[in-house]
């Protein structure tokens, strides 16, 4: 870790670009290595301001499980505090290259055995190793015939773990932040760096008799007659009494040998070579270091050539001194065991130094022998010293009474190593044993040339934004910051008729909201929009009051509203302790509250429902209601985590316990719950993805029209597509016994149910809890203008609905996979449901007894090239019905359709044998 210099000139604070060579002059290697740290120190500044304090455009060093309690770190690349690095394949936390030191290091934490019972926070720590020819065997020229040549610098990095006591990135960092402080670190999150506390300052020592005359020399100062480069080291410290032992040493303590230990617990150490000449061979008293591998050095090929010595190990002082003839040294003591064990440690290495001065307390002058110079070290804040903390300064005969860099003797300074950056990777636990990521700490990015500037350019770009009429960071989200930023824009750009399109960028990274963003009649036309990848939106910490009930962004009485690109963390509300049973005891769960607004779009969205499976829970990733027309909802993923070894298609929520859904539109609360306030017109729900949640999509909404749901994919959840009329006079099971006798009349053999929608079912909870879930504070109903006339017609095709019980299920039964249910248009002339329906190219496959897909009292429909599938199957083998239709008018044609489970079919309004659907289709009863 130490390299023969003979001394440091760079110095950031003169500001230099660069260095210039002279004709004439002699090239000295502080300039070489000036130049190098010059240009080092640029470029990590241009990635600073580039692609900021840490970030990763790959998904690179993503944690996931690694078998058993083990991690795995995913491939790819990261870029901390300026600096990148890169893991060609995934790595396992617990055989890391680059920590072969790791059995013996207090800093690591050893796989555990059993699960872990709290929470952990995966860190990427970095640090610069300096690498000689004694590591590394390839740096050496064997035609020099035995010197070796220039080092190296290498980045090694390594994951750690740190409890913590939160399941939030920032409130983990701070866990972090306390453990880095204990080690001497304080991390800056603007450069990632972990900087050293210590401070070292050099004094003369004056002599403590007055000098001889007779006897030339300095007064004061260095008193050597060699130019010199000191090094001094933080080594062991006592963390009872803070005191440290201090490693001192000439040559930049340079000189590294490889060891290979010999018997008698490995005193007897074999060097690989002799020293240079007779007076750098260790002698009695001279301190040494003994240093394990600590980084494996591999070639392209993968085979490891080499190993980087670590920054730290046993230090001793000798008893004897060194034998020529048998190239060996004896150390007074064993070595501890893992230093022998050829598995944990490959290599061992011996540093010479020059003494070892024991027990220093900080603040203490301490001369190093035979210098005429003094050090003096603390600690800003007076906590510990961080081990392996070293600073290198140059003294000259020439001028006995400087030192280099001058400022040493000015002022206490920093280190000059080891360099250190860290960064958060993720927050993980085990819950019931089992590997989760509670919060990705990563920040992703798109590259420059993957950028688009928006999803829809403006005519007439605004400033140097591009599209974006303003541009907001992570940092804007604190307090009331992104709220302001969103209401400057609209207020500055607005024109006087309102017809500019606003849209305000969110540049990547993790916005911790301190209160929701509310949208509100002054933001129509707005575009919220996500830049690149990785906009997520969340809650600082976990507040424990109801600010977050009404949503990460509540959305009231707007008009052509975007948002698009940005991920949703939903947050967890505590229960309210009021309101019906449903919602009494329930943590309450809502990504995005809508009420009462038209042209609304939600594009390209995540949405993250929590895991709390030791809790009740009602949640919605879109919760609208009130007059939502012009409602879409495309290219956006509901998903609940699942938690490992959980297949694919299962862990859906438990039906006793939590009601999530996907997007969930209902009825606002009303003074008369008789008249209750709900409209859907012109609707598209197009290429979404929903998993693991009760239902993909509930509606029950009043009236209804040209409502379009295409392309979507459910997988996971225990229901599909709902849409039923709201309850009215009559309940859902109230109507269900009424479609069982229209089935009667009918001559319609219905199996099992129909649809289950009173208390104690999920259908029947999660809409109780929706309609006496309370509309937003700002939200009032006005009187919404007649709707153009048109049949209410929806359109349901190319789905792909996949559904699975829930986890507390004992039957494994589930719900249906799509239920459409109108209603007689004759009791008033608002009050119309479902009127027509097209049901085409949908795969629909559940488990439960009752139908799979049912078109219920829908005057016109028509059901064609469907391939619908129920798994339940009674006592005999006989499945359950696959399709119910159930109407009246008889206006409904069923062909085409590949049907697993008897169907339930109206007849054909022809006579026999042509009056059945059943000829028309393919039918496995």
């Amino acid at each position: 870790m130490a390299t023969d210099v003979t001394r440091t000139s760079y110095d950031p604070g003169r500001r230099y670009t660069g260095v210039v060579a002279q004709q004439g002059r002699v090239s000295l290697d502080a300039e070489t290595n000036e130049q190098g740290a010059i240009a080092a120190g640029e470029r990590v500044r241009d990635l600073l301001d580039t692609v900021g304090a840490a970030g990763t455009p790959d998904d690179g060093y993503a944690v996931a499980a690694g078998g058993g309690y083990d991690l795995l770190i995913g491939a790819g690349t990261m870029y901390v505090g300026g600096v990148r690095v890169r893991l060609d394949r995934p790595l396992h936390y617990g055989a890391q290259p680059d920590w072969r030191d790791a059995v013996g290091d207090p800093t690591f934490t050893p796989v555990p055995s059993t699960a872990p019972s709290g929470r952990e926070l995966v860190v990427l720590e970095l640090a610069e190793y300096e690498v000689t020819a004694t590591e590394d065997k390839a740096l050496r020229e064997p035609a020099l015939g035995g010197p070796d040549g220039a080092a190296r610098l290498r980045t090694v990095q390594r994951v750690r773990r740190v409890d913590t006591d939160t399941s939030g990135c920032a409130g983990a960092l701070r866990s972090a932040q306390q453990q880095w402080a204990a080690e001497g670190l304080a991390f800056d999150p603007a450069t990632m760096r972990l900087e050293s506390t210590a401070r070292l300052l050099v004094e003369p020592d004056a002599p403590d008799a007055e000098p001889d005359p007779c006897e030339p020399g300095s007064a004061t100062g260095f008193l050597g007659a060699d130019n010199q480069t000191i090094r001094v080291q933080v080594d062991g410290i006592d963390p009872e009494t803070g005191q440290f032992d201090l490693l001192w040493g000439y040559d930049n303590a340079s000189f590294l040998y490889r060891v290979t230990p010999g018997t008698a617990g490995g005193r007897e150490l074999t060097l690989d070579r002799s020293p240079v000449d007779t007076h750098h061979q260790p002698r009695a008293g001279q301190a040494v270091q003994i240093l394990r591998a600590a980084a494996e050095l591999a070639a392209a090929d993968g085979e490891v050539e080499g190993w980087a010595a670590a920054r730290t190990g046993v230090s001793a002082v000798l008893a004897a001194p060194y034998d020529p003839d048998t190239r060996t040294v004896v150390l007074p003591g064993p070595l501890p065991a893992h230093c022998l064990d050829p598995a944990a440690t490959p290599q061992l290495y011996l540093r010479v130094w020059e003494g070892r001065l024991d027990g220093v307390a900080q603040g203490e002058a301490v001369p190093l022998p035979g210098t005429g110079l003094r050090v003096r070290l603390t600690a800003d804040g007076g906590g510990p010293l961080h081990p392996g903390d070293h600073w290198s300064f140059a003294v000259r005969p020439a001028t006995p009474d400087a030192v280099l860099p001058a400022r040493l003797l000015r002022t206490p300074q920093p280190p000059d190593g080891p360099r250190l950056w860290a960064a958060p990777l993720a927050v993980i636990g085990w819950p019931f044993g089992s590997f989760r990521v509670l919060d990705d700490c990563r920040r992703r990015f798109v590259p420059l040339t993957g950028i688009e500037p928006c999803t829809t350019p403006q005519p007439e770009p605004t400033g140097d934004q591009g599209c974006c009429t303003a541009v907001a960071t992570p940092d804007d989200a604190a307090g009331s910051g992104l709220q302001d930023i969103v209401d400057r824009a609209v207020q500055e750009h607005r024109d006087d008729e309102g017809a500019t399109r606003v849209t305000v960028c969110l540049r990547p990274g993790r916005y911790e909201l301190d209160q929701p963003l509310v949208l509100t009649g002054r933001h129509d036309r707005l575009h919220l929009e996500g830049c690149g990848e990785g906009a997520v939106l969340a809650v600082r910490g976990e507040p424990d009051d109801g600010r977050f009930a009404q949503g990460l962004i509540t959305v009231v009485g707007t008009k052509d509203l975007r948002i698009s690109g940005i991920d949703f963390r939903l947050p967890r509300v505590p229960p309210a302790g009021e309101g019906p049973d449903v919602l009494l005891d329930s943590v309450r769960s809502v990504g995005l509250r809508v009420a009462g607004c038209s042209g609304l779009e939600v594009t390209a969205c995540t949405f993250g429902f929590p895991e709390l499976p030791e809790h009740q829970m009602f949640g919605a990733g879109v919760f609208a209601g009130g007059d939502c027309r012009g409602l879409e909802v495309t290219g956006c993923r509901f998903e609940r985590q699942l938690r490992r070894g959980q297949p694919d298609g299962t862990g859906v929520p438990p039906r006793s316990s939590q009601l999530l859904a996907g997007l969930l539109v209902t009825t606002v609360p009303d003074e008369d719950p008789q008249t209750p306030v709900s409209r859907l017109f012109d609707t598209l729900l197009r290429d979404n993805v929903f998993r693991g949640l009760s239902v993909a999509v509930a509606a029950s909404v009043l009236r209804g029209g040209d409502q379009r749901i295409e392309d979507n994919r459910v997988r996971g959840c225990f229901g599909g597509v709902w849409l039923v009329p709201p309850p009215g006079r009559s309940s859902l099971d109230e109507r269900t016994e009424q479609l069982r006798e229209m089935a009667a009349e009918l001559g319609v053999e219905v199996r099992g149910q129909l649809f289950a929608g009173g208390p104690d079912t999920l259908p029947g909870d999660l809409l109780a809890a929706a309609r006496a879930y309370p509309a937003p504070d700002l939200f009032t109903d006005p009187e919404p203008p007649a709707p153009p006339w048109l049949e209410p017609s929806t359109v349901l095709r190319d789905n792909r609905v996949d559904c699975a019980p829930c986890e507390d299920e004992e039957e494994q039964i589930c719900g249906p996979a799509v239920v459409v249910w109108g209603q007689p248009p004759q009791q008033t002339d608002d009050d119309v449901g479902v009127q027509m329906l097209t049901l085409y190219g949908n795969e629909l496959t559940a488990r439960w007894n009752g139908p799979v897909a049912g078109v219920l009292q829908v005057p016109v429909s028509t059901v064609t090239g469907n391939m619908v599938a129920n798994r339940f199957t009674d006592g005999e083998g006989a499945f359950a019905n696959s399709l119910t239709v159930l109407s009246r008018e008889g206006l409904t044609a069923v062909t085409g359709n590949v049907l697993v489970g008897r169907p339930a079919l109206p007849d054909r309004l022809l006579a026999s044998p042509f009056d059945t659907w059943l000829p028309l289709n393919t039918v496995r009863p």
